[in-house]
């Protein structure tokens, strides 16, 4: 097979190496070391052990805890078994037979899970493998919306990695929750956006919506994207071109006919709903009943505010098994062994003021496209939930800021790569991150 590489045999007739660094590059391991280097120049063979680092991360230990269940799997593997006619432990554990319990979103992610345990079992193969898939999928389309918007295939390589390796796409990239299989589907219908496939746009947020219905953040942000990008031209033109709203109409319309249809389909077989109107209600109701709880602590509980996600402030303690160590009665130490909490990489928050600030004089200065994407999705996602907090008693967590990890990715990104730092500093930066990633790993000892 021809790799590229240039051959590090010594020419015939040379003298054999004496010294150690000729010996260690004329040895095998040399040789695969300059093979490897070579590949590894290649943006695509770079992303693609990316892609197959995450998978290897991502399955690794998927059995552990073999029977406990990880912060809201309480509820959508549970769901999930009452569909399948399974035995449910803890939530919903008298609900009817085939019918979806957790009525509080729409049936397609629980669907899924349940697709996936009549496949490999009620075992966390089969609640986690969605979210494995969807959380790749995830991975893939983000590649692709950089790659569609700047230039750099190494900047898309780069954003991949951050999203990557930080700590909240990670764990919700296997667990059984909902939060990755419904941010797939929303990038895709970004993409797609970006694209002007206006029709598959809307079908793919559509079936978000069928997901979660937070999906809708994903029309406000493409909404938000066409303002940004042909926004000046209208308002140089004092007009709005009639044939160029029929694209993004069609997307909303999509959208919308999906997620009613699909909600009408699916609650006819189950649930117990008359419409999907009665549904979405319940829907609704349901999140404005979430209020906060009356405390003067920092962080009641789970809770927080959209401000103290900037911080990775009142993480979640998702799943913790300890090593306690006592002296007769008295506890000496307790060690983690499993620790899965619902926080940020800390250095993609550590950035964030400086790249925010840098991406936004980034977009104004040079129109990029990239910069103006991430300023629109980090805008729809995350705003809405500023106003909530600010108007309103709704309870939320940080768990939410999950869609926004590309975005905050493409700004990090951006700012070690467009801002003209030393490479030592970017490879600083990354070293560092990695640690920080090592440091939130959720298995603390191996198994």
């Amino acid at each position: 097979m021809d790799t590229g590489a240039q051959s590090v045999e010594p020419a015939p007739g040379q003298a054999t190496p004496r010294n150690l660094r000729e010996r260690l590059r004329w040895s095998p391991i040399g040789r695969l070391g300059a093979i490897a280097a070579e590949n590894l120049r290649d943006p695509s063979r770079v992303f693609a052990v990316l892609l197959l680092g995450a998978v290897v991360l991502r399955s690794l230990w998927l059995s552990i805890p073999q029977t406990g269940l990880i912060f809201d799997e309480a509820f959508y593997v549970n769901a999930a078994r009452v569909i399948l006619g399974l035995h449910a432990s803890g939530h919903y554990v008298d609900s009817p037979i085939g019918l979806d319990p957790n009525t509080e979103h729409p049936p397609l992610g629980k669907l899924l899970m349940a697709g996936s345990m009549s496949i490999f079992g009620d075992d966390p193969l089969g609640w986690r493998l969605p979210s494995i898939i969807a959380g790749l999928i995830a991975l893939v389309v983000v590649f692709e919306i950089v790659r569609r918007l700047d230039k750099s295939a190494w900047i898309a390589v780069l954003i991949v990695a951050l999203v990557s390796f930080d700590n909240l796409t990670f764990v919700h990239g296997r667990i059984g929750t909902l939060d990755m299989m419904v941010l797939a589907p929303m990038l895709i219908g970004s993409w797609l956006a970006l694209r002007r496939q206006w029709l598959l746009a809307g079908i793919a947020v559509g079936v978000a919506l069928l997901v979660k219905i937070t999906a809708l953040y994903a029309l406000l942000a493409v909404a938000l994207w066409l303002l940004f990008t042909d926004g000046p031209t209208w308002w140089r033109q004092r007009r709005i071109p009639l044939r160029e709203l029929v694209g993004p109409v069609l997307f909303v319309a999509a959208a919308a006919v999906v997620f009613i249809g699909g909600l009408a389909v699916l609650d006819a077989r189950f649930t117990t709903f008359a419409s999907p109107f009665d549904h979405i209600q319940r829907i609704v109701s349901y999140g404005t009943s979430l209020q906060t709880r009356v405390s003067t602590a920092f962080c009641p509980g789970a809770d927080s505010q959209p401000w103290q996600w900037l911080f990775n402030d009142c993480q979640i303690g998702y799943f913790r098994v300890d090593v306690t160590t006592r002296v007769g009665e008295e506890v000496v130490t307790k060690v983690p062994t499993i620790d899965f909490r619902g926080a940020l990489n800390p250095l993609l928050v550590g950035a964030i003021p400086l790249a925010a600030l840098f991406t936004a004089w980034y977009a104004w200065r040079t129109r990029s496209q990239l910069a103006i994407w991430a300023i629109t999705w980090t805008v729809a996602n995350y705003v809405p939930y500023v106003f909530l907090a600010l108007f309103t008693s709704r309870i939320m967590y940080i768990y939410y800021a999950l869609p926004l990890v590309p975005a905050l990715a493409a700004g990090v990104a951006l700012l070690l790569v467009r801002s003209g730092l030393p490479s030592v500093i970017r490879w600083g930066f990354l070293i560092a991150y990695m640690a920080g990633f090592v440091a939130y790993f959720p298995y603390r000892q191996i198994p």
